[in-house]
């Protein structure tokens, strides 16, 4: 079970978010060069000049294509991106030993583990600007330099600092949008970088994050499998 994060007390409690917000383009998520690896057939993010009602209409219109075509097993896969330095894996991208850049960090190896969570999503989230950058690929030192990022850097970041604290938790990329998950007592919790009011509407679509397109775990990534490579397809 995936849980959307909103917040860790002291005490170590995860609660989970009520309100979200709505997106008027798809541009807004930050995201789309998500997609450029994509199969031509595969639909993961409408036109960009879409308006917020055309998205909505798109967006659950997508999502259920997405759950037509592809069943809810996953399967290794080579996400390549392409970075100012070339084309990589994006696994590539992750940089746990960022945190020794980090010299003011905001959390401890000494704090319990629910406290060290909630800070380090509290560093990325308040103190980068979510920055629009659709078409590129950051390294994680080139996002802590500039302290900005979008969906895709911020997540690559906030993946990273998780993985350095000894936390478990791999990225989920949808719909042209990129956000982190973390294991923490005894579930799968959504942590959202994005923390615009508006945007995060869009978000709280039933369904949005679940059985997302990809997974981008430490050391590998894996795609949902299509029905006809599946022993799951329905009958």
């Amino acid at each position: 079970m995936t849980d959307r994060f909103s917040q860790i007390s002291p005490g170590g409690r995860i609660k989970n978010f009520l309100l979200l917000s709505l997106i008027f383009v798809v541009i807004f998520c930050g995201c789309a060069a998500i997609i450029k690896e994509r199969s031509p057939e595969e639909i993961v993010a409408p036109d960009l000049r879409w308006d917020e009602k055309n998205y909505v209409v798109f967006l659950k219109q997508n999502m259920k294509d997405m759950n037509e075509r592809y069943s809810t097993e996953y399967a290794p896969y080579d996400f390549v991106v392409d970075t100012d330095r070339g084309s990589t894996l994006i696994k590539n991208l992750i940089e746990p030993e960022i945190v020794l850049e980090i010299k003011d960090r905001p959390w401890s190896d000494n704090m319990e583990d629910d406290y060290k969570l909630y800070k380090i999503f509290k560093y990325v989230q308040n103190d980068y600007a979510f920055f629009m950058e659709p078409d590129k690929w950051p390294t994680v030192k080139e996002t802590v330099k500039n302290k900005k990022g979008d969906c895709k850097s911020l997540s690559l970041l906030l993946m990273s600092l998780l993985i350095s604290a000894g936390i478990d938790t791999h990225a989920a990329i949808s719909n042209g949008h990129m956000w982190v998950n973390a294991f923490y007592d005894s579930r799968w919790h959504v942590l959202e970088i994005d923390n615009d009011p508006e945007r995060n509407k869009i978000y709280s679509i039933p369904g949005f994050y679940n059985n997302p397109l990809y997974k981008i775990y430490p050391d590998h990534t894996e795609k949902r499998v299509l029905f006809t490579h599946s022993k799951s397809r329905p009958k």
